[in-house]
C-alpha cells in the first residue's frame, strides 16, 4: 500500500514540476514580446514589410486657368492610394530601416461659367492624375512591452508625375477657349508619420499623415511651380 502511495506521489510531483516549467517558459516568451500562439511580434518572417495606404491629399493652390485668367478649376483635394515596401526593422523596441513608396491620385471636376466673348454658358470638364515615387529611411518605436502599438516617422527624396486635361462642352463652344492638356515631372522631398496597433501577429492597422514639397512646371495651364501638399491616410502594415 505504501509503495502505491509513493508511486502516485512521484507521478504528481513530476506533473507539478512539468507544469511549473511550462508556465515559466510561457511567461518568459510573453515577456520577450511573443504572442499566445508562439510568434515573436518583433520578427517579420521574410525580412520585409508592405504597408497599404488609402486617403486623400490637400495641395496648395493646385488650380488651372480656364478662359484666360477669369476662371479657375480647383483640383486641390485629391483621393490617393498606394503602398510602401520596407526592409525588415532592425533593432528591438526602437527600430529603423529603408522604404520606398508608390502613390496614385486622381481628381475630376466640372464647372459652368459665362463667357463674355462667346456670350454663352459653357461647361468645362477637367481631370488631373498624379503619381509619386519616393524612398528614404524610417524610424519606429514600440510603445509597450508586448509590441502591440508603435509610432513611426519616415522621409526622403520624391519624384512626381502630374497630368492635367480639360475639355469644353461641345454643345456650347467659344472661339477663345481651347482644350488643354499638359503633363510634367517634378522632384522634391516627403516626410510622413503615423501610429499603428496590432490586429494580428504579422499585421498592424493605423493612421498617418504625409507631407510633400516638390517643384513642377505646368506653365501652359497656370499650375503652380511649387507643389506642396499634406495627406491623411489609413494604413495597414503586414510582415512577410
Amino acid at each position: 500500500m505504501r509503495m502505491n502511495q509513493m508511486y502516485y506521489l512521484v507521478i504528481e510531483l513530476c506533473f507539478l514540476v512539468g507544469m511549473t516549467q511550462a508556465a515559466t517558459k510561457e511567461s518568459q516568451r510573453l515577456e520577450a514580446g511573443a504572442s499566445i500562439d508562439g510568434r515573436d511580434y518583433n520578427v517579420w518572417e521574410e525580412n520585409y514589410t508592405i504597408q497599404a495606404l488609402l486617403g486623400a491629399a490637400k495641395y496648395e493652390n493646385l488650380t488651372f486657368n480656364v478662359d484666360g485668367a477669369t476662371q479657375e478649376i480647383d483640383l486641390s483635394l485629391m483621393p490617393q492610394l498606394g503602398g510602401v515596401w520596407g526592409t525588415a526593422p532592425r533593432g528591438d523596441y526602437f527600430q529603423y530601416g529603408l522604404e520606398c513608396s508608390f502613390l496614385f491620385g486622381f481628381m475630376t471636376d466640372d464647372i459652368w461659367f459665362y463667357s463674355t466673348g462667346g456670350s454663352s454658358w459653357i461647361r468645362v470638364s477637367a481631370s488631373v492624375w498624379m503619381v509619386d515615387f519616393a524612398g528614404g529611411g524610417y524610424l519606429s518605436l514600440y510603445l509597450n512591452k508586448n509590441r502591440s502599438a508603435r509610432i513611426y516617422i519616415a522621409g526622403g527624396p520624391l519624384m512626381t508625375y502630374l497630368d492635367y486635361s480639360s475639355d469644353s462642352d461641345e454643345d456650347a463652344p467659344i472661339p477663345e477657349y481651347d482644350d488643354q492638356d499638359e503633363s510634367a515631372f517634378g522632384v522634391g522631398v516627403y516626410a510622413r508619420a503615423g501610429f499603428e496597433f496590432r490586429v494580428y501577429d504579422a499585421g498592424m492597422l493605423g493612421m498617418g499623415i504625409r507631407g510633400t514639397w516638390s517643384t513642377i512646371n505646368l506653365s501652359n495651364v497656370g499650375g503652380n511651380s511649387d507643389l506642396t501638399g499634406i495627406a491623411a491616410f489609413v494604413s495597414f502594415t503586414a510582415g512577410f
